[in-house]
């Protein structure tokens, strides 16, 4: 809705839920939209697109197991440890 109402300039979604396919494309008409691929295997045929298409300016990226490793919190993080074994 913010994006058909012209609220924001972009968007970023991070899925890999092949049943966004519809409301991404629709998106991807009106504003730049980058997905982010969360998961360890091929990006979901209904998301993938091409940077050209709708308004443009469109990207997409899938996280590796770095992206999470080396973006934890410190342990201890604001007096709570990390359980054993993560």
């Amino acid at each position: 809705m913010d994006v058909l109402s012209g609220r924001v300039d972009g968007a970023v979604v991070i899925s890999n839920d092949s049943d966004l396919g519809l409301p991404l494309r629709t998106v991807g008409e009106h504003v730049p939209l980058g997905v982010v691929n969360p998961s360890t295997g091929y990006l979901a045929s209904a998301l993938q697109g091409h940077p050209d298409e709708g308004v443009g300016r469109h990207w997409w990226r899938q996280l590796t197991k770095d992206d999470y490793t080396v973006h934890q919190l410190p342990d201890p993080a604001g007096g709570v440890t990390r359980p054993v074994g993560w």
